[in-house]
């Protein structure tokens, strides 16, 4: 009788513990889905943020210039994110002149699965990365009447098209 019980606590045992890995198991897969929507939310809002600036300076002419400070668009902490953990917004960011919008990778390596993008849409379609100067500094968009001009360094904006 005792050797019968003790198989009998055996195999509850070993149920539990599955049932236990089980739960935490699908726990971390929804953690895991948590960040992915976040970083995909945060490289949709950065989209949105560069876009409404090309299009302020569209809109509004000859001259008209909009900054994006830091704070806005952390480019440092965006390049970390996909060294540190395999994941996140993939630099530099593409502005496609051909189909106006602005193309953000996104790294899903580390998952297990490949790249994939967001695209916001864009009115012009003659958008022109420059070099920053002190006049012009980091993520300054600029209406210069012909084009418009996004100064930027290339390894975190450049475009095509």
């Amino acid at each position: 009788m005792r050797a019968q019980i003790s198989i009998e606590v055996a195999l509850m045992t070993g149920l539990a513990i599955l049932v236990i890995v089980s739960l935490v198991n699908v726990q971390f897969e929804r953690f895991s889905l948590a960040r992915e929507l976040g970083e995909a939310g945060e490289a949709k809002m950065i989209g949105t943020l560069i876009a409404g600036a090309i299009n302020n300076a569209y809109a509004n002419g000859k001259g008209f210039q909009v900054y994006l400070s830091e704070e806005q668009v952390n480019f440092t902490r965006l390049g970390e994110a996909e060294k540190m953990y395999g994941l996140g917004v993939s630099l530099p960011i593409i502005i496609n002149n051909t189909a106006r919008e602005i193309v953000i990778a996104k790294n899903m390596s580390k998952t297990g699965g490949s790249f994939w993008n967001v695209t916001v849409p864009i009115i012009p379609n003659n958008v022109v990365r420059l070099n920053p100067s002190a006049e012009y500094p980091e993520l300054t968009v600029r209406n210069n009447g012909t084009n418009i001009l996004i100064y930027a360094d290339a390894a975190h904006i450049n475009t095509v098209g």
